[in-house]
């Protein structure tokens, strides 16, 4: 009887280490996982640059005093805002002109165009050659550039989008003259130190991208 009641003893606490052996190896720690993934959208600066009046059918043989359709207006394409910048070169040539009664005036070096600005562009810079000038305007007020918004359009650069062919004495001049004009467009914040809005500085950054 005592060899028994020691058997059982035994076997009981074998089971009881069994079972704590069991219970160990089915736990598990208790995890988790999670992600964040930050997703950014590109955005773009696309610009066009519109003559909604020029017709090349009034280009052809143009007389001294003429006014002419010249209207270059830049809308902004691309999905953010811009800062934009207009270039163009009226050409020069040394030439004689009239005044309203006939009389000619002394042959000078000067622009063949007369022209005004339209409000809403500042002039940032010029330069003058031989053959022409060049003209660098801003679409800005007050100081610092205006942001031109998607699907915006800026102001018509020459005043009620005309400019008026100079009072030339006839025979001067070649076959042709030309105005070439350029657009560019830039975002409008991290673009400089300061984040200076100011078109000098916008346009310091801009013709260094250009010439990269």
């Amino acid at each position: 009887m005592l060899e028994k009641r020691k058997t059982g003893k035994n076997i009981l606490v074998a089971c009881a280490v069994a079972a704590i052996m069991l219970v160990g190896g089915a736990s598990a720690y208790f995890t988790a996982t999670d992600e964040a993934e930050n997703t950014w959208t590109v955005g773009s600066v696309d610009i066009d640059l519109q003559e909604p009046n020029y017709d090349d059918s009034d280009t052809e043989n143009i007389t001294p005093n003429q006014e002419l359709d010249k209207d270059p207006q830049v809308e902004n394409t691309g999905t953010n805002d811009a800062f934009i910048f207009v270039k163009f070169t009226i050409p020069k040539a040394n030439v004689s002109t009239a005044n309203e009664n006939g009389v000619v005036n002394e042959s000078q070096l000067q622009e063949l165009f007369t022209y005004s600005i339209n409000d809403g562009w500042s002039l940032v810079t010029s330069s003058e050659n031989s053959d022409g000038n060049t003209y660098v305007y801003a679409y800005a007020a007050g100081g610092e550039c205006t942001a031109l918004s998607a699907d915006d359009t800026t102001p018509v650069l020459f005043t009620d989008g005309k400019i008026k062919f100079k009072n030339i004495v006839e025979g001067q001049l070649g076959e042709s003259v030309t105005i070439p004009v350029y657009a560019y467009g830039i975002q409008t914040s991290d673009i400089t130190a300061n984040d200076s809005t100011a078109p000098a500085d916008v346009w310091t950054v801009l013709s260094n991208q250009l010439v990269a």
